[in-house]
């Protein structure tokens, strides 16, 4: 196997599902307030037990709605919702087709057009496990640093 070969044979199988490789399928979100102590209530997903501040809470990339309750006695309760945004990771699944394209042009042989295709078809399957996992979502805010005022 020459080296054009397996550099695209490399390339293909590192970029499958790369924001899968990348996220995972939770994100976890930084929550810190003033003053400490807030209790954080999850509700996103499967319930989870509560927090106190400073913690760090593990939410489901995929899962709508999601937000978090935080309070504390003699303070306001605050909400926080999240919102999801597609990840910069992955558009790394578009490298097989661009790898399979170049690799074809290289080798400049009929089959240029096979492999694009086998490149599509493998960074589509990067794109699938990206959105079975949840992983393609990336939740806003990434970190909740509230000040929480007094009744």
């Amino acid at each position: 196997m020459n080296l054009k070969i397996k550099t695209f044979v490399a390339v293909v199988l590192l970029t499958q599902g790369c924001a899968t490789l990348h996220n995972g399928r939770h994100q976890e979100i930084r929550v810190v307030t003033d003053p400490a102590g807030a209790i954080v209530e999850v509700r996103c997903g499967k319930q989870q037990p509560a927090a106190v501040t400073p913690t760090t809470v593990r939410l489901p990339r995929r899962v709508e709605p999601c937000s978090l309750i935080l309070t504390r006695p003699g303070f306001h309760s605050e909400t926080v919702m999240f919102d999801s945004s597609l990840s910069g990771w992955v558009w790394g699944n578009f490298a097989a087709p661009i790898a399979g394209a170049a690799s074809g042009t290289a080798r400049q042989s009929d089959q240029a057009f096979g492999d694009f295709f086998l490149g599509a078809l493998l960074g589509g399957a990067g794109f699938g496990i990206d959105a079975l996992t949840g992983a393609m979502w990336q939740l806003e805010p990434a970190e909740v640093e509230l000040k929480l005022a007094p009744k």
